[in-house]
């Protein structure tokens, strides 16, 4: 049944499944970044300074650890920037769910009010009909 409120809980719909869909991209990407930071530290602990040897391959080793260490906390911050984004989503969705509902109620009302109005004119038209064939059989 078409109401007034049919295209607004729509376009807030729309606006609830949009914010979902950034949460999901949002999480994937946490995933990933915390699956490369698995897979670089153990990288790092796969890397061991040789017990002999010349001193350029110890620093070479040095140097790409330092590397690694610098990567992951790349990565980390990167996380935390996600992880803020995410709560301020959750936020947003929070709000954009009470607008939804708000909609929904007031659809359903005014389905409700239609549906109540519907009957009493069904009802009044009965009557009237009622009081017509009346009418005749007296």
């Amino acid at each position: 049944m078409k109401t007034k409120y049919d295209s607004v809980v729509k376009f807030k719909k729309q606006i609830v499944d949009k914010i979902e869909r950034n949460l999901q991209k949002i999480n994937s990407s946490i995933n990933d970044l915390k699956t490369k930071i698995d897979n670089l530290n153990k990288t790092l602990l796969s890397l061991s300074l040789p017990q002999n040897g010349n001193f350029a391959k110890i620093v070479q080793i040095k140097s790409q650890q330092s590397f690694l260490r610098e990567e992951i906390d790349r990565l980390k911050q990167q996380i935390t920037i996600l992880e803020n984004r995410k709560k301020e989503l959750l936020e947003e969705l929070k709000n954009a769910n009470i607008e939804y509902e708000k909609m929904k109620y007031l659809q359903a009302e005014e389905v409700k009010k239609i549906l109540k109005e519907k009957k009493l004119k069904e009802a009044r038209d009965m009557d009237e009909i009622a009081i017509m064939l009346n009418g005749k059989i007296k």
